[in-house]
């Protein structure tokens, strides 16, 4: 099995060894406390039902799943020791470890067993548990008519325990990504005796949340109307699965601080990592740090299809030829320009989707072709519109000196003049949401490590949707790529949807933007996953 070498710019070389040990942990850096500023106070800690990413942060140190991604991007065993699939990928076994235990900040003790995951799916489906993420595992034998209320009998899914350490899931069709989906939160054990005794409060409490996770969490402090530094979250490290996988902090403490807070806090050591933008990164000086980055967004030019010229695709065709992509990467040369959707970061399975897909989907920069496609158009266009169209942004030096080059572009070969409008990230969402622009340059990101979290933007149910285009072959051909039966050709899949949308021009890729994960001088040893914000904090090193 490949795996993804994770990228990592070494900032500076860490001591592991020290002379005097004044103020720091045990030699092999275990021990230490983690500290990390989230931005507002975790909705719910129960995995079924978690919707934000302070939710998925904390829910991804308090539980393990079957399988977990490792540090590097490949996928490792979690509470499943070993699994085989069957030779139409339809029926996975699943070996479970008899070392695993639940356990919370009231000492309760039980072991994890293939029931709690039985459970966990169970609820997941349940449509009184009106789950937000239900439809990713609809895969799942009889998953959908569950959730849909047409099956009432929880006992006919798809996911049986065999014996206590034993379980089976089938699917009703294949999905190359299913072991994948096995790592994130709805997929995550539930115990049925816990849940019941904690009355409708699970995961809403830190005395109604358990962990068979690397971590319990100890105290749950938040008031909504003071600003304190006990607004936060502690956990501590779960003794007995440290026992078999071993958890070098001793514990996490994470603050709920407001987004302006984070750099200074991470400068002035208060906490021990941080993830930021581009934009961010200016502000943190000096070179004692780990850094890690990710190409995980793409940024690109968003058509609204409501605006007079774009309701087709022809002039939009025509402007997206106009884009010369060499040109752009000299006015910006610390950018690596984007020939399509879907990042380089995402992977399928241990294996970059892009190595599958390949790097250029992009048509190449032409004045003739761009000519061609105005002329086709021409009689249809209302050319009162050629001037004032709206281009919507945040601040971001790049993508301003990049729509300048662009915008001289279109004015010289077809006349055609835009406005830009710079605005607060706050008035940005608004106006995007509700669809009050010509064009906005769009940060395109995944929730999820898959083409689908980029592609399902361009169709009619796709949450983020902001353009009006909607392909049902988009749709169609994501839907086949998620049932296919082998990577290659859920690749393949994928690169005619992304390609249909690239040829349609709703949405013209530019650069792509890095997301950077800085690690203090004195931690080592924490991964970041630039798609659900979660941090793994279990080999994590304060020296």
């Amino acid at each position: 099995m490949k795996r993804r070498p994770l990228r990592i710019i070494i900032a500076a070389v860490l001591c592991c060894f020290i002379i005097s040990m004044t103020g720091c942990f045990e030699k092999d850096g275990s021990d230490g406390v983690i500290k990390y500023d989230i931005s507002y106070n975790p909705g719910s800690l129960d995995p079924q039902t978690a919707d934000d990413d302070a939710s998925t942060l904390i829910i991804s140190s308090l539980y393990t799943g079957l399988l977990r991604v490792n540090p590097d991007g490949s996928l490792g065993a979690g509470v499943a020791e070993d699994y085989t699939v069957s030779d139409d990928g339809l029926t996975y076994r699943f070996k479970l470890r008899s070392s695993c235990y639940w356990t919370d900040v009231n000492g309760f003790e039980a072991v994890c067993t293939a029931q709690d995951f039985v459970y966990g799916f169970q609820r997941l489906f349940d449509p009184a548990t009106r789950a937000p993420r239900a439809s990713e595992y609809f895969c799942i034998k009889n998953s959908r008519a569950i959730n849909s209320g047409a099956v009432s009998d929880l006992s006919r899914l798809g996911v049986t325990a065999d014996s206590d350490h034993e379980l089976t899931i089938t699917l009703e069709y294949p999905n190359p990504r299913f072991p994948t989906l096995l790592t994130e939160a709805p997929a995550m054990p539930c115990n049925e005796e816990y849940f019941l005794a904690s009355q409708g409060r699970y995961g809403l409490s830190g005395n109604t949340t358990p962990s068979n996770g690397a971590f319990y969490l100890k105290s749950w402090d938040y008031d909504p109307y003071t600003i304190t530094d006990n607004n936060h979250l502690i956990l501590r490290r779960n003794a007995r699965n440290s026992e078999t996988n071993r958890v070098y902090p001793s514990g996490l403490n994470f603050f709920i601080e407001g987004d302006e807070d984070f750099v200074d806090d991470f400068v002035s050591g208060v906490i021990s990592c941080i993830a930021v933008t581009e934009d961010q990164r200016e502000l943190i000086k000096g070179d004692k740090y780990t850094v890690q980055e990710y190409d995980a967004i793409t940024v690109g030019l968003l058509f609204n299809k409501d605006y007079g010229l774009f309701k087709t695709a022809g002039f939009r065709r025509a402007l997206s030829s106009l884009i010369d992509r060499e040109k752009l990467s000299q006015t910006v040369s610390d950018h690596a320009a984007a020939y399509a959707i879907v990042p380089g970061e995402v992977t399928l399975l241990d294996q970059s989707y892009r190595e599958y897909a390949g790097e250029k989907l992009t048509p190449e920069y032409s004045v003739s072709k761009a000519q061609q496609y105005y002329k086709a158009i021409l009689p249809e266009l209302d050319r009162s519109l050629f001037s004032g169209a709206r281009i919507i942004m945040k601040q971001d030096s790049a993508a301003s000196a990049m729509i300048s080059v662009i915008m001289q572009e279109w004015q010289r070969e077809f006349g055609f003049y835009c406005v830009v409008e710079t605005l607060s990230e706050e008035d940005y969402n608004t106006r995007l949401a509700a669809g009050d622009f010509e064009i906005a340059v769009q940060d395109l990101a995944g929730s999820t490590n898959s083409p689908a979290a980029y592609l399902q933007s361009f169709t009619k149910s796709g949450s983020g949707n902001y353009s009006g285009y909607a392909s049902p072959e988009v749709s169609r051909l994501t839907s086949a790529a998620e049932r296919a039966e082998s990577l290659d050709s859920s690749a393949d899949l994928y690169k005619q949807a992304e390609q249909i949308v690239i040829d349609d021009a709703i949405f013209i890729p530019l650069y792509y933007k890095n997301e950077y994960f800085y690690i203090n001088e004195d931690f080592a040893d924490i991964s970041y996953n630039p798609f659900n914000k979660t941090v793994d904090f279990t080999q994590a090193k304060a020296y």
